[in-house]
């Protein structure tokens, strides 16, 4: 009931009205985008899993905030009090209307104003059972929002101390840190000879590590890529890229080290496709995906993610003319994170925990696209390179690419190299707090990359679309003093996929073995061969979406192989191209028809078919 005899009642009555309906609204608003996800999107919520309870809250602040303003105006009488009450409904009912697909936020605004406008009248008829159910649903509501907010913190908690069985970690075991640097092309850093001196920390942590110079994706895309590299499995024998997730059937890295005794934990920058519904997250005690801030709960509801847009959009009209005040979707979109706000993650569960031997898995999301340094970063190749395409960084992906022209692509490779700069910088402040922790010469620390970043080299820009160099060829270093050697540069082509039993191997660690050789081959005084080096994409990313329901390949798909320092390309219409690394990087010259590389061709192709038998 809003309404009451003395003076400061009105006000609380109308606010408590707010908070139960709220309440009531956010928990209905829930279970309405659980019904819509596993009814019409396959179960993926692609957000937080806390949104059980971050949802409601969410709509409950938004309320509660209107119910301060409605304590204030129902004191004015019967027609301000409709309006106030009118308003709650308006305000609940919006946010149902937004789950729905396909309805324009106008559409869904006229509707939730009928609703409103019927409401009002209604509810401010019966203040005095209105009032008596909020009396009586409030303190429920209120113990059904505690429940799903410990019910969620307990279950991370559980996650985090649970094992299979009590192992003790092996005697003398090293930890283990893999970084991904997401959507780094190796030939675009310092470390690779590029002449800008984008990765000088990167540079010098060389001196410290085993370099290898022809490491190769397993794919050109992140959910295939780092699934092979926890598992050992090429991304077609797992089945990622039909699917859309890693399922339970291949053990993991994480979960033979956690078996083992190892902590670990995870800290993704790009939980779109790296989040816990992707799989990856298997195995692995602590796994900070999306994050859990006051602004990602306001953002959990239909309406704070309208209010959220809407304050970018605003902001980017008041900010037109900077290349970083605009309105960028994908960190709306994504929940991204910076490699300092990962970093922070990482150390702070370092910090905290005991003194097990542990995994932690970094996934740094700063060099994606849309190529802008977080701030405080300086724009030094950005600002000397114009472009014809107005706000080309800023609205990057929505920019149609076929239109782009010569300085348009320039400016896009230059803001890359920009974002690599900003990247390393921050990796290097990761790796000096690991050394000052004293903690950085027990680790094994692996650094490389799921794929690399097309810029109108081939016609096309992104990733995924080709298994190229410019896509597929990544860093990869390895620091492990002891076992492996410093300044060691590695020449012979390497893969990824054997990241896994690297690591099993170099940590001490006595878990059963997963698919793959250990890179330790490649940096003895007699190297041998490492697993083949085999990449695919299923292919392009409107196929791959569009077509689940096919097992097999696409006709846009591509595999790859390099034997010997010869590249060879098989895609999925048959075709075939043969280039030779040494003489031929950028891969521009087809030797597949030259009979004095006939030799090279057919070892390739026999390599390739010995790699799809064997899977």
């Amino acid at each position: 009931m809003i309404e009451a005899d003395r003076g400061g009642e009105p006000r609380w009555r109308a606010f408590r009205v707010a908070l139960g309906i709220g309440l009531a609204a956010g928990l209905v608003e829930m279970l309405l985008l659980v019904a819509r996800v596993w009814l019409r999107e396959g179960g993926f919520f692609l957000r937080s899993r806390h949104f059980v309870w971050m949802t409601p809250a969410s709509v409950t602040a938004i309320l509660a905030a209107l119910g301060v303003v409605g304590g204030l105006v129902a004191r004015a009488g019967g027609r301000a009090r409709r309006l106030v009450l009118g308003g709650y409904v308006f305000t609940a009912v919006l946010g149902w209307f937004l789950l729905a697909r396909g309805l324009e936020a106008v559409a869904c605004g006229l509707i939730a104003l009928g609703f409103a406008w019927r409401a009002g009248p209604w509810l401010d008829a019966r203040r005095a059972e209105l009032g008596g159910w909020v009396d009586r649903g409030l303190p429920a509501l209120g113990v059904v929002m505690a429940c799903l907010v410990a019910a969620c913190f307990l279950r991370d908690a559980r996650e985090a101390a649970w094992r299979r069985g009590s192992p003790s970690p092996p005697a003398d075991a090293r930890n283990v840190m893999l970084i991904v640097l997401d959507t780094v092309r190796a030939d675009r850093l310092s470390l690779y000879g590029h002449d800008r001196d984008t990765t000088p920390y990167l540079r010098g942590l060389a001196a410290e590590s085993t370099v290898f110079d022809q490491a190769r994706a397993p794919s050109t895309w992140t959910l295939p890529s780092h699934a092979t590299m926890f598992t050992g499995r090429w991304a077609g024998e797992l089945g990622v890229e039909r699917r859309g997730w890693l399922d339970d059937a291949a053990p993991t890295l994480a979960e033979r080290l956690r078996d083992d005794g190892f902590d670990t934990a995870g800290f993704v920058a790009n939980p779109f496709f790296c989040g816990r519904e992707s799989g990856l997250g298997r195995g692995f005690q602590v796994y900070a995906d999306y994050p859990i801030t006051p602004g990602e709960v306001f953002r959990s509801s239909a309406l704070g993610w309208l209010l959220s847009r809407t304050w970018l959009k605003l902001a980017a009209a008041v900010t037109a003319r900077k290349v970083t005040g605009g309105m960028r979707d994908v960190d709306l979109d994504f929940s991204r994170k910076d490699a300092a706000s990962v970093g922070r993650e990482m150390l702070a569960w370092l910090d905290r925990r005991g003194d097990r031997p542990f995994f932690a898995f970094l996934n740094l999301f700063d060099a994606h696209d849309p190529y802008i340094p977080p701030p405080g970063f300086p724009t030094r190749f950005t600002d000397e390179s114009p472009s014809d395409t107005p706000r080309l960084l800023r609205d990057w992906q929505r920019v149609d690419k076929t239109k782009l022209t010569p300085r348009d692509a320039r400016r896009a490779r230059d803001a890359y190299d920009d974002c690599l700069v900003a990247l390393d910088a921050q990796v290097g402040e990761i790796i000096q707090a690991l050394r000052s922790r004293g903690v950085l010469d027990r680790t094994i620390l692996i650094i490389t990359s799921d794929h690399g970043e097309q810029f109108g080299e081939r016609g096309e820009f992104g990733h995924g679309l080709s298994l190229f160099d410019e896509e597929a060829r990544v860093p990869l270093l390895i620091r492990a003093p002891g076992l492996a050697p410093a300044g060691r540069v590695v020449t012979m082509a390497a893969s990824p996929r054997d990241l896994a039993a690297t690591a099993l191997e170099l940590s001490g660690a006595t878990a059963p073995p997963l698919p793959g050789r250990s890179l330790a081959r490649l940096w003895a005084d007699h190297p041998e061969p490492s697993s083949p080096v085999f990449s695919e994409l299923r292919g392009r990313v409107d196929e791959r979406y569009a077509r689940r329901d096919l097992d097999g390949d696409l006709p846009g798909s591509w595999k790859s192989i390099v034997v010997d320092g010869w590249s060879y390309i098989r895609r999925g219409d048959g075709r075939e191209t043969l280039y030779e690394l040494a003489s031929d990087p950028r891969q521009e010259v087809d030797r597949r028809d030259d009979p004095d590389a006939a030799a090279a061709l057919d070892s390739c192709r026999r390599g390739m078919e010995s790699v799809l038998d064997g899977r």
